[in-house]
């Protein structure tokens, strides 16, 4: 019941926050939009900025248990697994922006707004994803399936480049389809801009 209860909560103050934005959202209308008693929320909740950062924490382990949980790179052993592998996780994480649109929308637009303390601790996720995409990285270069290049900077351009690819596809092209998405964002991230197929110095041989 009590788990229930939470649930509707943060079902409420996720579409409050999303329409009205984190600021002018108050937990008077969030109970009233979960109907329940105002006096029930601080039973779950300490205030409306422990309230977003339980709806943070709830998005970012999500999208870590459907994408890196799911595709550890100790099993990958051919450099056309990786690719396989990397385009299975793009479009997880375009599967999972969409499907939870409002959190999404929570963490790109509605983090800023939230105190000095609990804007930390979205740092920290970020920062947690970085560590994990690095731990990913080292594993596979390891392995020689990509190039020995500085694993904490590729994976802090790796989270700069997921947070956009979501943005993108929640936002701006919501009815492109996931797996064209996944698959033009595999190519950059494998690949880069440089055009192979031209004359062009810098290619691999």
């Amino acid at each position: 019941m009590a788990d229930d209860i939470a649930g509707k909560l943060k079902a409420a103050a996720a579409e409050l926050f999303t329409q009205q934005g984190f600021t002018a959202t108050r937990v008077a209308d969030i109970v009233a939009n979960a109907g329940v008693a105002q006096g029930t929320f601080y039973l779950h909740f300490e205030n409306k900025p422990s309230l977003f950062v339980a709806l943070i924490d709830e998005f970012f382990a999500g999208l870590i248990e459907e994408t890196l949980a799911r595709h550890p790179a100790k099993r990958l052993q051919t450099g056309e697994q990786l690719a396989a592998e990397v385009e299975e996780i793009w479009a997880a994480i375009i599967r999972y922006g969409r499907k939870h649109a409002l959190l999404t929308t929570l963490v790109l637009r509605e983090a800023h707004a939230l105190p000095p303390e609990q804007r930390d601790h979205v740092n920290r996720h970020f920062e947690q994803g970085a560590d994990a995409l690095a731990q990913y990285l080292e594993e596979v270069q390891q392995l020689g399936l990509v190039k020995n290049l500085p694993v904490r900077l590729i994976a802090w351009l790796l989270v700069g480049m997921i947070e956009r690819a979501m943005h993108y596809a929640v936002f701006v092209a919501p009815n492109a389809p996931s797996v064209s998405l996944a698959g033009h964002c595999t190519e950059f991230e494998l690949r880069g801009l440089l055009n192979c197929g031209a004359a062009v110095s810098g290619c691999p041989s």
